[in-house]
């Protein structure tokens, strides 16, 4: 098992964002996994939680349309976060040197520079 992962990067709150992509390598046979994680950052409310979606989107591979759910965003003070990625299983085949771009939307706007990042599992 391998595994990438993106660079953190800032999410658009309720508007679909691109959390950048993720090239396949060569010798990959398939995808057995992928994450998605939000965090909240200083400013958020206490007790304020968050969820929303991800989806994974390929020009290079036939992707059929997903949108999963992220963990949930728990700010349990006014500055800290809970790190909790859920991995769901799927079975991508034929994904050798693939590129896939990861969206995610949330569910409420944030006041606070809150950021994402996403990854694959693959066999």
């Amino acid at each position: 098992m391998h595994a990438a992962a993106s660079a953190i990067v800032a999410h658009g709150d309720t508007v679909r964002t691109s959390l950048g992509s993720i090239t396949v390598p060569t010798n990959v046979s398939r995808i057995t996994g992928v994450w998605c994680y939000a965090l909240g950052g200083p400013g958020a409310t206490t007790l304020e939680n968050v969820t929303g979606i991800f989806d994974l989107v390929s020009e290079s591979l036939p992707l059929q349309p997903m949108q999963l759910p992220l963990e949930g965003i728990i700010c349990l003070t006014s500055t800290s976060g809970v790190f909790s990625p859920r991995v769901w299983p799927v079975n991508i085949v034929n994904v050798a040197g693939a590129v896939i771009t990861c969206y995610v939307t949330l569910d409420m706007a944030q006041t606070v520079a809150g950021t994402c990042r996403w990854g694959l599992i693959y066999a």
